[in-house]
């Protein structure tokens, strides 16, 4: 009899604590998680190209949006997804610099998404583009 009812108590427990792992984990929202958030081209040719993809994973658990990627002049030009990133999917920013520009560069590019924690990402290039 002891056994039986050590064996009920034990699936009891075990029932009590999944449904509390179950109800505990928290809805965290989309996550956007970059591999990297700063480049440099280090030296490169006039009129070489000048791309780079910044890439990116959601970490979280829902859908991922990108509402716009923008730079610091017109001299970079951002394109990101305009789909949504699901739950564990990758995507990436592909960003290009003008390499007609000659000299040392530096630049900001403000990703917006809807991850509520970091709704603005900062990525980051860098070089000198040689005549």
């Amino acid at each position: 009899m002891k056994r039986k009812t050590n064996k009920i108590l034990l699936l009891l427990t075990t029932m009590v604590l999944s449904a509390v792992s179950v109800y505990s984990q928290e809805d965290n929202g989309p996550i956007i998680s970059f591999k990297e958030n700063k480049f440099s081209f280090d030296t490169i040719a006039r009129n070489s190209n000048g791309e780079h993809n910044f890439f990116f994973v959601n970490a979280g658990s829902e859908p991922l949006l990108i509402t716009s990627a923008f730079s610091s002049c017109g001299c970079v030009v951002p394109e990101f997804p305009k789909q949504p990133i699901l739950p564990g999917e990758k995507s990436s920013i592909k960003v290009k610099y003008n390499t007609n520009i000659i000299g040392d560069f530096t630049k900001v590019i403000v990703v917006k998404s809807n991850d509520k924690e970091k709704p603005k990402s900062i990525l980051r290039i860098s070089g000198f583009v040689e005549k």
